[in-house]
């Protein structure tokens, strides 16, 4: 089984180390247009050759696309057009556009739409690990659209990962993760900067950030390469989680305003409830 992975971050590292852990993989061949990511990767035995886009498509079985979203878009209908019976799958963060671009091309029942649920802050080869997708969701959109063989081979792939499979409808995953993954990507980045522009002293950030501050501002350590066209991609579910996530905001400044101890305790006792269902999934 030959792998090429296209992108060679956090994902495609981990991907490489938990493929080949697995047994798998029997070669993994990657590409990066970041030389430093490329040449970390061929170092530390990640992967066990590089190659140019075309070719390691063309010696692979799987490719692997593990790059931001809008790379995505370019390179899926490429891959396509030059390939035979080789499998593409994605692990993109959005879906909608990629499943509708990919149920226009005439190979496109070759194309596994796919995203695991897996990540951290960091970015970058260097902080792959194998056990990322570990007990973690993986899901694929639409399989309805997809050949018998393609879509086996890539759930035999998820399986190595050691990963729980879902199936779900491409618009119903935009909609479901701009509420549940994208947006609080935006709220760290926003807690941040608000963070910034007051605190302008790097000395009081650092003493005085207590543990609630660092583990909701720790996902603005996130790729801005990554996250921008995942909410540009998913732009009208993320204006609608927005609106209402401000909506809620304005409603908790009213309450402190109006020093409405019961109002806020509402709120808050309604936001308990999201937290205890969350809890007892971990």
């Amino acid at each position: 089984m030959n792998i090429f992975i296209i992108g060679l971050g956090l994902i495609g590292g981990s991907l490489a180390k938990s493929l080949r852990k697995s047994g798998f993989a029997d070669e993994i061949i990657g590409f990066d247009k970041a030389a430093e990511n490329l040449s970390y990767c061929l170092e530390n035995k990640l992967i066990d050759s590089s190659s140019d886009i075309l070719e390691g498509a063309k010696a692979a079985d799987i490719i692997i696309l593990a790059t931001p979203v809008d790379g995505i878009l370019e390179l899926m209908p490429a891959l396509l057009d030059q390939l035979d019976e080789q499998v593409v799958v994605d692990m993109g963060s959005t879906k909608k556009e990629i499943v509708e671009l990919a149920s226009k091309h005439p190979k496109g029942q070759n194309f596994v739409a796919a995203h695991p649920m897996a990540g951290i802050e960091n970015s970058g080869p260097a902080a792959s690990f194998e056990q990322l997708f570990t007990d973690k969701v993986a899901i694929i959109c639409n399989p309805e659209k997809n050949a018998r063989m393609p879509l086996n081979l890539v759930k035999l792939l998820f399986k190595a990962l050691n990963m729980k499979l879902i199936y779900m409808d491409a618009e119903e995953h935009d909609k479901d993760l701009a509420y549940l993954s994208h947006l609080s990507h935006i709220l760290s980045f926003s807690l941040a900067l608000t963070a910034y522009n007051v605190e302008d002293k790097e000395r009081n950030i650092y003493n005085l950030a207590g543990g609630g501050f660092a583990s909701t501002v720790r996902l603005a350590g996130s790729s801005a390469a990554m996250w921008n066209p995942i909410f540009l991609q998913n732009k009208d579910n993320m204006l609608e989680a927005l609106d209402l996530y401000i909506s809620n905001l304005s409603l908790f400044k009213e309450h402190i305003q109006n020093e409405d101890k019961e109002g806020l305790n509402q709120l808050m006792e309604k936001s308990n409830t999201i937290y205890k269902i969350i809890n007892q999934s971990l």
